[in-house]
């Protein structure tokens, strides 16, 4: 119980980290095209008004992938939130406490629930998995981003606490080198626990 206490302690260390860390840049091969309303810079609309608009176009591409996602039934969903309310509980700590940071910051666009989670849209530069909470960043927006993220939370159900000391702490690492080492990011979701989070959300 104390390492999984350290890591809580070392991830919410991190997550102001996480919040101005450069973009990550993304597998091509494995991932949908990039949005093209959602590139660029956040604040490129200075008018009210435009960003109403953009944040309805916003509302409808999320709502169209979470359409996409297969659902699941009753029973399923039943399991997987007593899931997170205890096998998961660790991580869904930390997912409240980022959300609530995300707000405080003004850094989310948008939410929708997908199943058992809740996705949220982001201004940041990075996404995550954390319980019942999967965090996307605007200017990565594709279901296939969505539904890898989802993968994670797959194998959150398959490790419980120790989801943050296996896939998550080896997913920051290799993000973080990635950061630095083009060669390395090139391959960055054939590794571990990025290509196995690919198989369970169904990347295609």
């Amino acid at each position: 119980m104390s390492t999984v206490l350290v890591t809580v302690v070392l991830i919410l260390c991190t997550i102001p980290l996480l919040m101005v860390l450069p973009h990550l840049p993304m597998h091509a091969d494995s991932t949908d095209s990039i949005n093209p309303r959602a590139t660029g810079s956040v604040n490129r609309d200075t008018s009210e008004a435009r960003s109403t608009v953009n944040t309805a176009e916003e509302a409808q591409d999320l709502a169209t992938i979470v359409s996409n996602i297969e659902p699941i039934s009753q029973e399923t969903r039943t399991r997987r939130n007593i899931a997170h309310a205890t096998f998961c509980f660790p991580q869904n700590v930390l997912g409240t406490l980022y959300y609530g940071l995300l707000q405080l910051t003004g850094n989310v666009v948008i939410t929708a629930d997908m199943n058992e989670v809740k996705i949220i849209v982001t201004r940041t530069p990075l996404g995550a998995s954390l319980g019942k909470y999967i965090f996307v960043s605007q200017a990565l927006l594709t279901e296939n981003i969505v539904r890898h993220e989802y993968g994670h939370t797959m194998q959150g159900y398959k490790h419980g606490p120790f989801y943050l000391l296996f896939e998550g702490l080896a997913s920051f690492v290799q993000a973080a080198l990635s950061l630095s080492s083009p060669s390395f990011v090139e391959r960055y979701y054939d590794r571990w626990p990025e290509n196995e989070a690919n198989e369970l959300g169904g990347v295609t």
